[in-house]
């Protein structure tokens, strides 16, 4: 109902986003890897040496909308100033 309302009120701008791997997905190279969750709130990179709170990586990985394409390939770096701008394909 909340995602309806949201719709409803911003058309064309609500983008659902699988959390899956957000927390293993480092938001500043996007490496995916478990062992980059240190404990349940450190989240350090095994590749870049990023460090953060687990759960505010994870929301940035979902903002950015980084979730499971993060393992796939590289990802568009997001200004976290600014809102995620969404891409039509023709």
């Amino acid at each position: 109902m909340l995602v309806q309302r949201l719709e409803h009120k911003a058309p064309g701008r609500v983008e659902k986003v699988n959390p899956a791997y957000t927390s293993q997905t480092c938001s500043a190279c996007g490496h995916c890897a478990p062992e980059s969750r240190e404990s349940q709130a450190v989240f350090r990179c095994v590749a870049c040496g990023h460090r953060a709170h687990a759960d505010v990586n994870a929301a940035v990985n979902i903002a950015a909308g980084r979730a499971v394409r993060a393992r796939r390939e590289t990802p568009v770096r997001v200004s976290p100033k600014r809102e995620p701008q969404h891409t039509t394909s023709v």
